[in-house]
C-alpha cells in the first residue's frame, strides 16, 4: 500500500474514532447550556424574515434595539436544526470535533510520534476542553483557534510561505459572523507578528524592514476585514458591551476566574501543566515564538474560564511542533522503542479528507430519512433533566394554548432559551443575553431573585403575567411560597419550579 493511502486510511481511522467517542459520550451535555436552545429560534427568523432589529422575545425588552451578533452561525445551526434537530446539530458538531482532533493527532505523527501517544496527548487536551463543548457558536472560536495557532506554527517553521497569512483576512470576515471570538483570534496572531518582529525577526526568512510592513498590512486589514458584517461600527460596539462588563464576570459563571476548586478548572490546570513541562523540556534551546501562545491563552484562562478550551486548542496545534525538541522527546526515542518514529517532512496526502466527509454526508442522508441508527441515527441527542426542566414542557404548552400569543411570563434567565424553544408563543422575562441586558439588567435581576424578593410585587404590578418559572434554592422562590406572596406552586421538577399567580 502506498504511504499516500495509509495516511488516508490513518487519518479515516482516527477520525472514526474520535467520532464515535464524541457520539456515545456528549449526547446531553452540548444540549445543557441555555444558548443552545435560542440560537437556533434566532438563524430560524433570520432565515424567515430576515435579521432583526429588536428584540423578539422578551416583554422587558420589547423594542430594545437588538441583533444577533452571531448571525451566521445562528443560520447555519437553524438550517441543520431543519434536517433532523438536534440529531443533525449534534452530529455535525462532533464530526467537527473529531476532524479537529484528527487534524492534531496526524500532526504528531508526521513528527514523529507513534499514533498511541499521539491519540493520548490530543485525548489529553479535548478532554480538558470538553467542560464548554457545547451547541452553540463559541464553538467556532475553539476550532478556528487552534487551526490559526497551526497556520502560525507553520509560517514561523518556513514551512509555508508568508503569503499563505494572507488568507488571515478573508477568515476575519467569516470568523465575524460566526462569533466575536474573532478578537482573540486577532490577539493571537498579532501577538505573533510582534514577537516575530521584537525577539526573533531572522525566523520569518524576511529582513526586519521587509516583515514590519506586510505583518502590519496583514494584520490592519485583518482589523478592518471585521466591519464585513451587517452591522458595520455597530458589531464593535456589540462586543464591548460584552468584554467591557465588569458585572458579568461577577454573575456568570463562565465569564468567572478559573476556580481550582472546580472539576473544569482542575482539567485545565493540569493540561497547562502538562504543557508548561513540556515546554521547560525545550530548556536551553531558545523558545519559538508560536511556543508561547498557549501560556498566553494559559494566563487569559486563570481571569475567565472561557477561554480555557482556547488555551487546549491552541496548546493542541503547537505542540506537534515543540515537543520534537524536548528532552522528553529525546528520551522517548532513547528508551521507548517504537514511539518515536522518522519525521514525516512531505506535504499532507490529497484527499486525507474524502473517506470523513463521506462518513459525514451518508450521516446527513440517514438522518434526513428518519432512520433510528444509533449513534448516527435520529434520537441520538439528549436532554439533561438535571438542566433542561423536559417535565415542563407539557403543562407550559398547554398554558399557552389558553393564552393569545405574546403572553408574558417571568422566568429565570437561565430557563429563558428553554422557554424560546419550547414554547415560542410566550413572552419571556429575560435570558441569557448579556448585551441586550447590560449590567444593569442583570444587577437588577440578581438583586429580586438572590437580595430583595419583595421586589417582585412591583414588578409583577406592571406587567400582567401570571406565571412565573423559577430555578429552586433561591430567595426568590422562597418568597413566593410564602402564603401571602399572592402566589401558589402548580408544578415542580429537579431543574424548575412553575408557579400561579393567586
Amino acid at each position: 500500500m502506498s504511504p499516500a493511502w495509509l495516511a488516508r486510511l490513518s487519518a479515516a481511522g482516527y477520525f472514526v474514532l474520535y467520532w464515535l467517542v464524541l457520539l456515545f459520550g456528549l449526547r446531553s451535555q452540548p444540549l445543557n447550556d441555555p444558548g443552545s436552545l435560542w440560537h437556533v429560534r434566532v438563524g430560524e427568523i433570520v432565515l424567515d424574515t430576515g435579521i432583526p432589529t429588536t428584540d423578539p422575545f422578551t416583554w422587558q425588552y420589547a423594542g430594545v434595539p437588538w441583533r444577533p451578533q452571531q448571525w451566521g452561525a445562528e443560520v447555519l445551526m437553524a438550517s441543520a436544526h431543519r434536517v433532523a434537530g438536534f440529531d443533525t446539530l449534534l452530529m455535525l458538531m462532533h464530526a467537527s470535533l473529531a476532524s479537529f482532533a484528527t487534524w492534531v493527532t496526524v500532526r504528531f505523527t508526521r513528527a514523529g510520534l507513534h499514533p498511541i501517544p499521539a491519540i493520548l496527548l490530543t485525548a489529553l487536551g479535548m478532554s480538558a476542553a470538553a467542560f464548554h463543548f457545547y451547541l452553540r457558536p463559541h464553538l467556532v472560536t475553539i476550532v478556528f483557534s487552534g487551526l490559526l495557532a497551526g497556520l502560525l506554527v507553520s509560517v514561523d517553521r518556513g514551512r509555508c510561505s508568508m503569503r499563505r497569512l494572507w488568507y488571515l483576512i478573508p477568515a476575519t470576515v467569516v470568523w465575524t459572523n460566526l462569533h466575536g471570538g474573532v478578537l482573540g483570534g486577532l490577539l493571537t496572531a498579532g501577538a505573533t507578528f510582534a514577537g516575530w518582529l521584537a525577539i526573533v525577526p531572522q525566523q520569518a526568512g524576511f529582513r526586519r524592514g521587509r516583515w514590519l510592513g506586510m505583518a502590519a498590512t496583514i494584520l490592519g486589514l485583518a482589523i478592518l476585514a471585521t466591519l464585513v458584517n451587517p452591522y458595520g461600527y455597530g458589531m464593535h460596539r456589540i462586543w464591548s458591551s460584552i468584554v467591557g462588563s465588569e458585572v458579568m464576570k461577577q454573575v456568570i459563571s463562565e465569564h468567572m476566574p478559573l476556580d481550582s476548586a472546580s472539576t473544569d478548572g482542575k482539567a485545565i490546570l493540569l493540561f497547562g501543566g502538562v504543557y508548561l513541562l513540556i515546554l521547560l523540556g525545550s530548556i536551553p534551546a531558545r523558545p519559538r515564538v508560536t511556543w508561547l501562545l498557549p501560556p498566553m491563552w494559559f494566563a487569559l484562562s486563570l481571569t475567565s474560564i472561557r477561554h480555557g478550551p482556547i488555551f487546549c486548542a491552541v496548546a493542541l496545534a503547537v505542540l506537534p511542533d515543540l515537543l520534537p525538541h524536548t528532552v522528553w522527546f529525546r528520551l522517548l526515542k532513547k528508551y521507548g522503542d517504537t514511539l518515536i518514529r522518522p519525521r514525516q517532512i512531505a506535504p499532507f496526502a490529497r484527499g486525507l479528507w474524502v473517506l470523513p466527509m463521506l462518513l459525514v454526508l451518508a450521516s446527513l442522508e440517514i438522518q434526513s430519512r428518519g432512520v433510528h441508527l444509533p449513534p448516527i441515527g435520529i434520537d441520538n441527542a439528549r436532554l439533561d433533566p438535571k438542566y433542561i426542566p423536559v417535565e415542563m414542557i407539557a403543562p407550559l404548552r398547554e398554558y399557552a394554548a389558553t393564552r393569545p400569543k405574546g403572553q408574558p411570563i417571568f422566568n429565570d434567565a437561565n430557563l429563558g432559551g428553554f422557554l424560546i424553544y419550547f414554547v415560542p408563543s410566550l413572552s419571556i422575562f429575560m435570558d441569557d443575553r448579556c448585551e441586550l441586558c447590560l449590567d444593569a439588567g442583570m444587577i437588577a435581576y440578581v438583586s429580586v431573585t438572590q437580595e430583595h424578593p419583595r421586589e417582585f410585587a412591583r414588578w409583577s404590578a406592571k406587567v400582567p403575567f401570571d406565571r412565573a418559572l423559577l430555578t429552586p434554592q433561591t430567595k426568590l422562590e422562597e418568597y413566593l411560597l410564602r402564603k401571602d406572596s399572592g402566589w401558589r406552586e402548580v408544578s415542580r421538577c429537579e431543574r424548575a419550579v412553575l408557579f400561579a399567580r393567586e
